[in-house]
């Protein structure tokens, strides 16, 4: 039988999460600029997104821009996503540990 400490280790850090994610699409909206800019990659793609993300575009600076742009939409998925997955979590766990006690 699982304690209640052992149910609660899968949880996520809901701010841990969000800061995971934005760290990692905004690294990946840094890079693809520099090589939008580097290698001609992606160009009508980073045209789509220049339209919704205010400054972003295939340069250095664009890079930087766009590295703000994902963090901060990054950090606002993670948050929501690690609180959903928390919410999913702690309805499925009460099911489970009333189904094992009743089993018993």
């Amino acid at each position: 039988m699982m304690s209640k400490n052992e149910s609660t280790k899968a949880k996520l850090s809901i701010i841990s999460f969000g800061i995971g994610i934005g760290v990692a699409e905004g690294l990946y909206m840094l890079l693809f600029a520099w090589a939008g800019k580097l290698f001609d990659y992606g160009l009508p793609l980073i045209q789509q997104l220049a339209t919704v993300m205010h400054g972003y575009a295939p340069s250095f600076m664009g890079g930087i821009i766009g590295g703000i742009w994902g963090f901060v939409d990054g950090f606002i998925f993670g948050l929501i996503a690690a609180l959903v997955y928390n919410l999913c979590f702690c309805c499925r766990c009460g099911k489970t540990s009333e189904n094992k006690e009743l089993n018993k």
